[in-house]
């Protein structure tokens, strides 16, 4: 899973269907964070913003430091490259979507304080046409995922680990022009643009 995009791949509560959307989780406040996120053996570190149904994450991949939005509502994301003066609106790939937080209707199962925030533990397990999910999520009393580590079993069974966490969190509203992609950017298809990145994208012609 070398090739997944670093902020994304199976964050969340429950796999949503394909008409889903892939924020992180359903936090009910404005917030800020230094975000780190391990895929299997590999680790990156960014930024997250976020606001009740949308999310920007920011990330370095290779010589790029690309912007990725999400809304929650869409099954599309948008993947700017400043550098390049490009927008690339690709389909969120299944393992993205692993814990979505949209219906948390679980038991707790523990609590605890991830870097300095209060915490409630859910387990999560869900299965759907794309896979398997299986893990834990610590949630503060906004809905805000400071803690996740799961794994997600693919269609071949191979396992993909995921471990993701936030510190110096700050609360409060994010201005909405951090969501929205600039004006004048031209618009490439995610095949033109993924090798570059070195991820997997798939574009939205072709869902």
């Amino acid at each position: 899973m070398r090739k997944l995009c670093p902020f994304v791949a199976a964050l969340l509560l429950a796999l949503p269907t394909a008409a889903s959307a892939a924020t992180v989780g359903n936090p009910q406040t404005g917030f800020s964070a230094d975000r780190m996120l391990q895929i299997n053996n590999h680790i990156y570190v960014g930024k997250i913003w976020a606001m009740p149904g949308v999310e920007r994450d920011e990330q370095t991949i290779a010589a790029f430091h690309p912007i990725f939005l999400l809304h929650r509502e869409s099954p599309l994301g948008e993947a700017v490259l400043p550098q390049l003066k490009t927008i690339v609106e690709f389909v969120i790939p299944p393992e993205w979507r692993l814990l979505d937080g949209r219906d948390i209707g679980r038991q707790p199962i523990g609590s605890a304080v991830v870097n300095g925030v209060a915490t409630t533990e859910y387990a999560v397990e869900e299965t759907v046409p794309d896979g398997h999910a299986e893990g834990s999520v610590w949630l503060s009393r906004d809905g805000i995922p400071m803690k996740l580590v799961g794994v997600f079993f693919g269609k071949r069974g191979k396992p993909t680990r995921v471990r993701w966490e936030l510190s110096h969190v700050r609360l409060g509203p994010q201005p909405a022009a951090l969501f929205a992609a600039p004006h004048g950017y031209a618009k490439l298809p995610a095949e033109a643009i993924a090798p570059l990145l070195g991820l997997r994208l798939k574009s939205a012609t072709r869902r």
